[in-house]
């Protein structure tokens, strides 16, 4: 094992509490039962999930970041995440946030709990004087695939080759690739459900303590 570590964190539904994107296009989108066909098409990989969100932009329009920051104001992180970074920063483990949501309301979270030093990549909410305009998608088909908005196996990719040993940590959909590609997987929710049907080697978790203590007993720094 190298003794660099690395810890690749998805967002919505691992450190928020939440999936805070899939709840305020959910509440704030015109057209509710296409949004739903939307996402049946996507969970069955009809669609990418950078068309299901930019059509879910466009449903939302005309739309302010006031509504967006009033939505996000009243959500969580997971209670033990802020300790874990300081577990992090103690270990010299390096942190990255990954998400294929939007970067506009994890920085705002980031920023409100004091963790606004932590680097993480997402899409990208363009806005215009406080108006939402579309979304933005720089980490689109990193690796010649065009199933995720932003491309994680890219980035735990991009960390190997700077010689980390990669632990990721997520819930969804858009951890499933990643978390073929890392080394040691913490897995709850729909990914804990794929890492059991592919075979792939993981420790289920509840919240950021459980991931601290059994990052804890395997790895002695």
């Amino acid at each position: 094992m190298s003794d660099k570590i690395a810890v690749v964190c998805d967002f919505d539904g691992t450190i928020a509490k939440r999936d805070i994107g899939h709840e305020f296009f959910g509440k704030y989108v015109s057209d509710k039962d296409r949004r739903e066909k939307l996402l049946e098409e996507w969970k069955i990989g009809l669609i990418s999930s950078r068309e299901c969100l930019a059509e879910e932009t466009e449903m939302i329009l005309p739309a302010s970041t006031g509504e967006l920051e009033a939505f996000v104001d009243g959500e969580d992180l997971d209670p033990y995440f802020k300790d874990f970074v300081d577990y992090c920063n103690t270990c010299r483990y390096e942190i990255e946030i990954l998400s294929d949501g939007l970067d506009y309301y994890i920085d705002y979270l980031l920023m409100k709990f004091g963790l606004g030093f932590l680097d993480f990549k997402a899409n990208h909410l363009v806005c215009d004087n406080g108006e939402i305009i579309t979304v933005d998608f720089p980490y689109y088909n990193s690796m010649n695939c065009q199933m995720c908005g932003n491309c994680k196996r890219k980035h735990v990719e991009d960390l190997r080759e700077k010689g980390f040993f990669i632990v990721y940590v997520g819930n969804g959909y858009s951890d499933r690739c990643p978390a073929e590609y890392s080394d040691m997987v913490f897995a709850k929710a729909d990914l804990l459900g794929y890492c059991e049907d592919k075979k792939i080697e993981h420790i289920p978790f509840t919240n950021f303590r459980d991931v601290e203590q059994e990052l804890s007993r395997r790895i002695k720094i």
